[in-house]
């Protein structure tokens, strides 16, 4: 009889029913048979195969920066996509900031700009939906410049702040020497 001994786990895996069957000292419906092919083992060393615990390798230190910038980047865009708290007229409001959303700010920016160049047949105000602090969805109506105040403030504070950070925290795991500081950054 074959027997595989894993070192990790003192288990044995034997072939039954000509599968291969794991034998754990631990499990209460084992201890017999594990006893059986224990004494077997003993009397029959050279049908013991050892198998050492699967150690993952471990990255080298540019393997583990890459891993980590990578992280950063998703926790990064993962951030911005989550929105950003802006207060109007005293009340602090959440506002979405997904792909869309951002394509969305981006164009009314514009549309707002434009009509403060006075350019003719745009609308003189936008509405724009908002979160209250219980998650309740409000609309909220903005003229050019409060939605420009919304869009620079809010909006692009919250884009470039958050890229910032990140970007810092990759300039840390660049210049980090041990994995330790790769994974403190």
């Amino acid at each position: 009889m074959e027997v595989i001994l894993r070192i990790g786990d003192d288990s044995f895996v034997i072939q039954k029913n000509g599968m291969p069957y794991q034998v754990h000292p631990y499990i209460k419906e084992h201890a017999e048979l594990w006893d059986e092919i224990n004494t077997y083992a003993e009397a029959h060393p050279e049908c013991v195969t050892e198998e050492q615990p699967y150690v993952p390798p471990v990255p080298t230190l540019d393997e583990a920066k890459a891993t980590k910038k990578a992280q950063i980047d998703a926790e990064t865009s993962a951030a911005i996509l989550a929105g950003f708290d802006y207060a109007v007229d005293g009340v602090t409001y959440h506002f979405s900031y997904a792909l869309d959303d951002q394509q969305n700010f981006s164009d009314t920016a514009n549309v707002c700009l434009m009509k403060q160049a006075g350019m003719p047949g745009l609308p003189d105000s936008v509405t724009w939906n908002a979160y209250t602090p219980d998650g309740d969805m409000v609309r909220l109506t903005f003229d050019a410049s409060g939605f420009l105040a919304l869009y620079a403030g809010g909006a692009m504070k919250h884009k470039n702040g958050t890229m910032q950070r990140g970007g810092e925290r990759k300039a840390a795991v660049e210049a980090a020497t041990t994995a330790e500081e790769v994974e403190a950054a």
